[in-house]
């Protein structure tokens, strides 16, 4: 009983430490460290992930109806094969597929920017990889609207 009440005791005491940390945000996605919103020379790069942020939860979404699409043409396919059904289920497939590579895409971006770097860099050194990394988001903003045209289309054709 002593055991429980310990473990229940050690996750309370890290969730109150966790959401301190994060001083009120509540998305774990926004606490990228807070020199890059001082830093007027991020405003135009923590802008474009700002906007790319709600595509996260569009892909999350599209991705559940992708699935449902995908699961009602197998199922049509078992009733009645046809190499038609077949096409469909793939491209549905495919287009999931590239759903998670774009959240992914955008979770490994998150992950590698460092924000507190451009303090250790001189000027030159500070534009460029804001440059650098301004590239790789616009990739990764291209990467998710994409695929989310992409996958709407697909979705008005074959929802039912």
């Amino acid at each position: 009983m002593k055991k429980y009440l310990f473990l229940i005791l050690a996750a309370l005491g890290i969730s109150a430490c966790d959401s301190t940390q994060k001083s009120g945000k509540a998305d774990a996605h926004h606490d990228m460290g807070t020199s890059h919103r001082a830093n007027p020379k991020t405003k135009s790069l923590m802008d474009l992930h700002d906007s790319a942020m709600p595509n996260m939860e569009e892909i999350m979404t599209i991705k559940k109806q992708l699935t449902n699409i995908a699961n009602q043409l197998d199922s049509q396919n078992v009733v009645n094969p046809s190499s038609q059904l077949q096409n469909q289920k793939k491209q549905a497939s495919d287009l999931i597929q590239q759903l998670v590579k774009a959240d992914k895409s955008m979770m490994d971006w998150m992950h590698q920017y460092r924000a507190d770097t451009l303090e250790t860099l001189d000027e030159h050194q500070q534009e460029a990889y804001i440059a650098s990394q301004t590239a790789k988001m616009d990739l990764v903003n291209i990467q998710m609207q994409d695929v989310i045209t992409k996958s709407k289309q697909f979705i008005k054709i074959n929802i039912q």
